[in-house]
């Protein structure tokens, strides 16, 4: 929801006040509160003077109510409602004065009814209030009363907890209700708004058998209190305060934003001493179940990622089971997949394990690895359909059938494709399934079939009930209307079996995601070539040219950049497609440029060719011959037999290329790159394409190949044929690539290469004449190669390589390693 659209309470406890929280020493300076481990705190009370008592913390605000002031031992009002007695300003212009300290703007929808707002927060004053008082009473031994050293009897020896817990935990003692009416009235509020906050009117437990307190916090702020009876002959154990809501929120859930990875248990004394203890995020349920709301309500909170740590109790595995999985899919169903379960072993054989007891037993670490380390929701599903069937013993043919059914049904409902495929890796672990012949391959093809059924399902049912209603409304005359609701109901139906595909583009990225992304991102390829002094880097998952004109050493530079690769990286592949020449032609090449010798006085390639055809040496040079046995043999061993180097003459259209890199790169193992030999010999297919332009049709099949080269995460280096404008160096220009148009915006690095044996196809003279003497310097058998454009490394850095065109080899300046 934008904050355009935010009602202003929402807009309150979503935005302002978890902003101001970090500037509550400029927005309240009377008080020059200084920061502390929970809040904000200061030696002055609400009214400015200086307690009888000196103390440090006589005034708060804390993270755990971070709208409120809270005097300690006194009053607790609301930060806004200050501001307004203290400038004696209206309510909206306290809001606006404060939204201008954070940089705020405030919602668009002020409306809200400042009666009922008022008196709301009036009671969450109240109920802070409270709360201090019942803590001061269980932690002040004087105060408290006869029955408060049973309350603190039965926290520190049955809960096992310490005095320091205690107090942190915000247990408060409840004293009877003359007591509580007595202290408060005086303090100004009414009997009859004390009573409603407790309920003491509705139930005379409170405070008479029901001693100990809880204050129900959720978002920052107190609902209400629970209040549990210390006695174990008591029943109920627990008593709510009046109206107590727990559907909205989750028990002890911050009311600051920030990342919150959410620890649900069941009970509230589980979730206050495990934060206590040092766990963050710890929140309860407080209920019997999980709501949508309290989901919605930790999103909106920052809640990113969710795991389940419920009670393990003896002989009622199945029940938790199904209490867990009713959770995960009410989690699932709102649209988040970030969910774990952690489980608490049950040592005994019967009995009961929470986390409260866990810690008292063995300790805050133990259960701390427990929920680092709790499985994801799918690996959780798979065990618990595999346990279920090995506890049977030998399973006959139809247990068998039926645990296949439900593994494949169960995976069909994980919507996420990343998350169904983990949970099919996970399944095809378990010997149960390896025993059946079970392959990962024809298990994941029966769970797409049924997802994709499920999904289609879903849109044939939907698509049946919008055209039964467009249908009522033609009926009826409606026609406009009719088209209308079609029209705005079409687009939603066809995403149906797309939400998964679009489903990231709603996910928010945290710099641990980018940390993440790089530690898993593959590294750009070492080329073999230095430039100036740098490497030259073929970067993964994007597109680099290499642009020549007609004759200029293009597709030799593609070869000699292959063959730096493969040397460079033995435990990679590498393919090399070709469209310029057959696959035995281009074969040649890469061998002559293998081999580093001269085998003829005129043509190498000649010469390979004819010892090819008839097995004879005779027309190699007498001093290349044994060398040309020797290599070429280990060119075809070592490099192309081993699958090392792939190198293909193909007439692909572009489709058909693309899908063949995706299903190269999805089956091939450890794949190191792509070459593509050239640019200009692609083309799109002729189905929906017929009226584009060369230059349209060359940026879409970059376009294609730039998105292929993202997916697969590759390097894919195209060869590019610059156009007859570039007649000398001076001209090699990204926007030179011949019938491309802005092709060039497409690649990530491009390389524009000039054979200095060639002559000038124009007439230098003047500065032109002066800068190509500076770049060249007359030198022949060289490579002028310059970087065009890179997104990662300079531009415009230049290097004259060596280049023996006969041998179509090319190496740097200095000793080539590669």
């Amino acid at each position: 929801m934008s904050n355009s659209n935010m009602n202003i309470t929402d807009w309150l406890n979503y935005e302002l006040y978890p902003q101001l929280f970090d500037y509550i020493d400029v927005a309240l300076p009377e008080f020059n509160f200084t920061r502390y481990n929970r809040g904000w705190r200061s030696n002055k009370k609400l009214d400015g003077s200086a307690p009888k008592k000196p103390r440090i913390d006589k005034t708060v605000v804390t993270d755990k109510a971070p709208f409120c002031l809270l005097e300690q031992g006194g009053e607790a009002i609301t930060i806004i409602n200050y501001v307004m007695r203290r400038d004696h300003i209206e309510f909206i212009d306290a809001v606006k004065k404060l939204a201008d300290i954070v940089g705020l703007k405030l919602p668009d929808n002020k409306n809200y009814n400042e009666e009922g707002y008022q008196k709301r927060r009036d009671k969450e004053a109240l109920l802070e209030a409270l709360n201090s008082y019942f803590v001061y009473l269980l932690n002040e031994s004087s105060k408290g009363g006869k029955d408060r050293d049973k309350v603190l009897k039965y926290l520190t020896e049955s809960r096992g907890y310490s005095l320091e817990d205690i107090k942190a935990m915000e247990l408060g003692y409840v004293p009877n209700n003359e007591r509580i009416i007595a202290e408060y009235t005086k303090r100004g509020y009414t009997k009859e708004l004390i009573e409603e906050a407790l309920g003491l009117d509705r139930d005379s437990r409170i405070g008479k058998t029901h001693k100990l307190s809880i204050a129900y916090r959720a978002g920052g702020v107190i609902k209400g209190f629970k209040f549990r009876a210390v006695e174990e002959s008591i029943n109920p154990k627990y008593l709510n305060s009046s109206g107590l809501d727990k559907i909205g929120a989750f028990f002890n859930i911050k009311g600051l934003k920030g990342d919150k990875d959410l620890i649900i248990v069941e009970g509230e004394l589980d979730c206050l001493i495990a934060t206590v203890k040092g766990i963050d995020n710890v929140v309860a349920l407080g209920g019997s179940s999980l709501s949508p709301q309290q989901i919605e309500d930790a999103v909106k909170r920052g809640a990113k990622k969710f795991t389940i740590c419920l009670d393990t109790e003896a002989n009622k595995e199945a029940e938790t089971i199904k209490k867990i999985n009713t959770m995960i899919d009410i989690i699932l169903k709102l649209g988040y997949n970030q969910i774990y379960v952690a489980t608490l072993p049950l040592l005994a054989l019967e009995g009961k394990v929470d986390p409260d007891s866990f810690i008292k037993d063995y300790g805050v670490k133990e259960l701390i690895k427990i929920i680092t380390n709790a499985p994801p929701y799918y690996e959780y599903w798979v065990k618990n359909i595999i346990d279920k069937y090995v506890k049977k013993g030998i399973l006959s043919p139809k247990d068998k059938e039926n645990m296949l059914e439900e593994i494949v049904s169960t995976g069909s409902n994980i919507i996420d494709p990343l998350q169904r495929d983990m949970y099919i890796n996970k399944a095809i672990t378990y010997r149960s399934l390896l025993e059946l012949g079970i392959t990962k391959e024809s298990l994941q093809g029966a769970v797409e079939r049924l997802r994709y059924n499920k999904d289609k399902e879903a849109q044939d049912k939907e698509v049946k009930k919008l055209l039964s209603e467009a249908i009522d409304k033609q009926a009826k005359g409606d026609t406009a209307g009719a088209l209308e609701l079609m029209e705005s109901k079409v687009k939603e139906l066809k995403l149906i079996d797309k939400k998964a595909t679009f489903k990231d583009l709603y996910k928010l990225t945290s710099e641990e995601d980018i940390r993440e992304h790089y530690k898993k991102a593959p590294d750009s390829l070492k080329s073999g070539f230095i430039i100036n002094q740098m490497e030259l880097l073929l970067p993964a998952g994007a597109l680099t040219g290499i642009a020549g004109a007609t004759g200029h050493g293009k597709t030799d530079f593609l070869i000699n950049t292959a063959l730096n690769t493969v040397e460079l990286y033995p435990d990679k592949t590498f393919y090399f497609f070709t469209y310029e020449m057959s696959q035995e032609a281009i074969l040649m090449r890469f061998l002559n440029t293998y081999l580093k010798m001269d085998l003829d006085a005129v043509s190498n390639i000649r010469a390979l060719k004819n010892y090819y055809k008839t097995g004879d040496t005779k027309y190699i040079i007498k001093e290349a011959r044994e060398g040309l046995v020797k290599k070429s043999r280990e060119f075809f061993k070592d490099i192309i037999e081993t699958g090392r180097l792939r190198v293909k003459g193909i007439n692909f259209n572009s489709q058909e290329l693309n899908t063949a890199l995706y299903d190269i790169a999805k089956n091939v193992n450890n794949i190191g790159g792509f070459y593509i030999d050239y640019l200009q010999l692609l083309k799109l297919s002729k189905e929906g394409y017929r009226n584009y332009s060369r230059q349209e049709e060359l940026k879409t099949i970059c376009q294609d190949l730039h998105t292929t080269a993202k997916d697969i995460q590759l390097p894919i280096v195209l060869g590019a044929q610059f156009n007859r404008e570039v007649t000398t160096p001076l001209k090699l220009h990204a926007t030179n690539i011949g019938e491309a148009g802005d092709i060039e915006r497409v690649l990530d690095t491009l390389i524009g290469i000039w054979y200095t044996n060639k002559p000038y196809g124009e007439k230098l003279v003047g500065k032109d004449e002066a800068l190509i003497k500076e770049k060249i310097k007359d030198k022949k058998d060289k490579l002028y190669t310059v970087i065009l454009k890179s997104r990662e490394t300079s531009s415009d850095v230049e290097e004259l390589l060596n280049y023996n065109a006969k041998q179509g080899l090319i190496t740097n300046n200095t000793v080539n390693k590669f």
